[in-house]
């Protein structure tokens, strides 16, 4: 197999790899990279070959938002990936052309839209549902066959690992993977036994697991910490990303309000992610491997945000939960725009429920002390921090031991690292030789091809 990493860095960015199989030339994944802008965030795709098939392992864009562009060059490749990414893929990238749009207004990068609304017509026209856990044969033109069966990611709705064969060898792609059950999708199904190369991920490799926290119990403190806010007459902002966490937010939040353990107030909820809520309950009724009802919301009675918004600085006069798209507070987002209200008033929690990186509102909010100054630049306002700053742990990637552990279960002769920082990389590189030093591990360079 020869494999060749197109993204611009070694780091989680634009995530798409060019693989060789014999006479098949696929391409996993087609990402765009989140922190960079214009044409910089694209995958490096000048002077792709001839695709037999591009396989999407799930619809976060860093794995999807380049695909419009590939399609541009090669608008008849077939795309494969699962029922659910197959449902929700275009609603995704429809919401990126938007914010493109905006970007473009805000910041001047003339390159925006990378694509357009009338591409996503060529998008939906090529992708091929694949039913999870089921092989199925290609053939070349040559006559040559491969073999390639989805699994079961758990990372997000949709999310697949992939398996290809060909010729008695095995080859594995874990894309994002989760080995523990969401509230609304299981816990990966990978395959049993040996592979020949294993192509994996690192995200979290420089993180050491925290002893003793489990989703469960960071459900547990999140209501804990809703009820104390509340019983102090303030409000809580969950930030959440729109594409996953926020439904299983809404889920989690039911789950509590049944069993009695929530304290009853009004829920608000706005952006993108409330708008997915219908598409993930279609994913469950088709039996996606997605655990979903969209009788959530009534059963909560959640509310639409006001998007009247008060002057920043000055408390909600309507008290609740306020779970809001984005997750990293991203400027001009409902969720950044409630912050403006909350943040100077002590009886107030905002409570981060995913990754934030360290060059996001978020993040920046995440660094500082009770009592520092935070500025909401777009608002010309500066918030003196006052209400409670807490952070859960709901990560959609495993961790560096469960990695690990795969890997070992595997015994593949060649590994391949993908999707991690530097750091990441090195102490997974350095613990794989460690486990399994007979494996040739390889850190890929961007641009350079390698005979794996």
């Amino acid at each position: 197999m020869k494999l060749t990493d197109l993204n611009s860095a070694q780091d989680i960015g634009a995530n798409c790899l060019l693989v060789e199989i014999g006479s098949f030339h696929i391409l996993i994944d087609a990402g765009m990279h989140p922190k960079r802008f214009g044409l910089e965030a694209l995958p490096h795709l000048d002077g792709l070959p001839p695709l037999d098939k591009v396989i999407l392992t799930h619809c976060h864009l860093d794995h999807l938002g380049a695909l419009p562009v590939v399609l541009r060059k090669q608008p008849n490749v077939e795309v494969l990936c699962s029922p659910a990414s197959a449902l929700i893929a275009r609603r995704i990238l429809r919401n990126s052309v938007s914010v493109m749009m905006r970007q473009r207004e805000e910041t001047g990068v003339s390159e925006y839209p990378l694509f357009t609304y009338s591409e996503l017509d060529r998008v939906q026209g090529v992708l091929r549902e694949m039913p999870l856990l089921k092989p199925r044969v290609f053939r070349a033109t040559d006559g040559s066959e491969i073999s390639i069966t989805l699994h079961p990611a758990g990372h997000v709705a949709g999310a697949v690992g992939c398996l290809i064969e060909h010729k008695h060898r095995r080859i594995f792609f874990t894309g994002d993977v989760l080995f523990h059950d969401q509230e609304t999708v299981p816990a990966a199904q990978f395959p049993e036994g040996p592979v020949d190369t294993l192509i994996v991920e690192t995200t979290h490799g420089a993180t050491p697991p925290l002893d003793g926290v489990t989703r469960a119990g960071e459900a547990a403190r999140m209501v804990a910490t809703v009820n104390e806010t509340v019983a102090r007459g303030g409000s809580v902002l969950i930030p959440a990303f729109a594409f996953g966490r926020m439904q299983e937010m809404l889920v989690m939040l039911n789950n509590a309000r049944r069993n009695g353990t929530l304290t009853p107030c009004p829920i608000y909820c706005s952006g993108l992610g409330l708008d997915l809520a219908d598409y993930f309950d279609m994913m469950s009724r088709k039996k996606g491997f997605v655990n979903f009802r969209r009788s959530v919301l009534q059963e909560l009675k959640v509310m639409p945000l006001n998007q009247r918004f008060v002057p920043p600085g000055q408390d909600l006069s309507e008290k609740g939960i306020y779970l809001l798209s984005s997750g990293m507070l991203v400027e001009n987002t409902p969720a950044w725009r409630v912050a403006a209200n909350l943040l100077d008033h002590a009886h107030n929690t905002l409570c981060f429920v995913g990754y934030c990186d360290p060059d996001t509102p978020g993040g920046r909010l995440l660094s500082r002390k009770r009592g520092e100054s935070f500025a909401f630049k777009g608002l010309d306002y500066v918030a003196r921090i006052k209400a409670h700053i807490e952070k859960f742990h709901f990560s959609g990637h495993a961790s560096r031991d469960e990695l690990i552990d795969f890997a070992r279960r595997c015994d593949p002769r060649a590994i391949v690292l993908t999707h991690g920082d530097p750091p990441a990389r090195e102490w997974v590189e350095e613990e794989l030789a460690m486990e399994l030093p007979s494996a040739k591990v390889t850190n890929p360079v961007p641009g350079k091809t390698y005979l794996i």
